[in-house]
């Protein structure tokens, strides 16, 4: 007798189970390819930024060929004129010692004739008028060896070589690209705690300054002047070239220095860092600081440096910060595009109970 096929539940819900599985697996498989598309795009990328880097290191390294050769240009044409004038020198004192050598044979030959016709006389017979001839020769050949003016034979080592390195470095000033660029700090965009030397070089604070009643015309602060942070801008501006100038932060427990926007808020500022328009390295609770966003970077030095040296390269866009005294560099921000002139900015921030009294000195190395 035929009998129906029995139906196994348990086979249904397992091919269920399977088709259901199968479909995550299709979906696992466009995970992962989208992975591999985005891991493909990852390293494309990279290759790229590898290849961009290489770039620009090679651009690097060819900039500082070309300032060393324009150094090694600069100290051989030093070299060369050195030479030269040592060359000269010595064409001139041996050609007056041969001229000596020469007046001297001369001397010494007509002395040597005076020998031979004395001698001659000498030697002849006796006549009635040998007397005669040897009274006459002897008046002639009343001859002596005079000695020409003497001629030193020193060479003096400090006319030609003497402090030649420290020299050169004094020559080396017209050569220097960016040179040292003289600034001075603004006296109109001083907050009206800071007191500034007479040359405005110097700046500090002074908590318990006297500030001077104004009008009621002039009660408003000048747009001008700082009024919130205490800051004060230098004179000069830039908009092109590079430029660099040091300051002395000597044993200051809190400063910050850089470069603002000419048009740099004058008050308070939501924002400190770049996007206020300041590139600026601070000292705050023993540490140094670039100023950047969202939040500062800190600097790992193995010295608190006591003068910054700040380097504003207009065309590259780019402020970067060194430890002056070693020349070590300390931070590099990148601005991009600024359409306004970039202005030296400097705080020596506030007294910290009497213990960052001292001031922020415009520093100019001297060549």
């Amino acid at each position: 007798m035929y009998k129906s096929p029995i139906k196994d539940p348990n086979n249904n819900c397992n091919k269920s189970l399977l088709s259901d599985f199968k479909e995550k697996l299709i979906q696992a498989i466009k995970r992962i390819k989208h992975e591999v598309d985005e891991c493909c795009e990852a390293e494309s990328q990279t290759y790229l930024q590898s290849i961009h880097v290489e770039s620009s290191f090679d651009g690097l390294e060819r900039e500082i060929q070309a300032e060393f050769q324009n150094l090694h240009r600069f100290l051989h044409e030093e070299e060369s004129r050195d030479l030269q004038r040592l060359k000269k020198e010595r064409e001139k004192r041996v050609k007056m010692l041969r001229e000596r050598e020469r007046k001297i044979a001369l001397q010494g030959r007509d002395l040597e004739r005076a020998i031979a016709t004395l001698n001659s006389t000498l030697a002849a017979e006796d006549s009635p008028t040998l007397l005669k001839e040897i009274q006459d020769l002897l008046k002639r050949s009343n001859v002596a060896f005079i000695p020409p003016p003497y001629m030193g034979v020193e060479v003096r080592s400090g006319q030609f070589v003497g402090p030649i390195q420290y020299r050169i470095w004094k020559h080396m000033k017209t050569c220097l690209y960016p040179n040292i660029t003289e600034v001075t700090f603004d006296p109109e965009t001083a907050h009206p705690l800071l007191t500034l030397s007479p040359s405005c070089t110097s700046v500090w604070f002074e908590e318990n300054k006297v500030i001077c009643a104004a009008s009621k015309e002039e009660d408003a602060p000048s747009p001008r002047r700082f009024h919130y942070y205490y800051s004060v801008l230098g004179r000069e501006g830039f908009l092109t070239g590079r430029h660099y100038w040091e300051v002395e932060v000597g044993r200051k427990t809190a400063w910050r220095v850089g470069v603002a926007r000419e048009d740099v808020h004058r008050g308070e500022m939501d924002s400190c860092g770049t996007s206020s328009g300041l590139w600026t390295l601070s000292l705050k609770g023993g540490a140094v600081l670039a100023c950047t966003e969202p939040k500062p970077t800190k600097i790992t030095v193995s010295i608190r440096p006591v003068r910054i040296g700040v380097f504003l390269d207009c065309e590259k866009e780019e402020v970067a910060f060194y430890n002056a005294v070693t020349m070590t560099p300390l931070y590099t921000f990148f601005m991009g595009v600024v359409p306004v002139p970039l202005i030296p900015f400097y705080n020596p921030c506030d007294s910290d109970d009497g213990k960052n009294l001292d001031p922020l000195n415009l520093f100019r190395p001297s060549l």
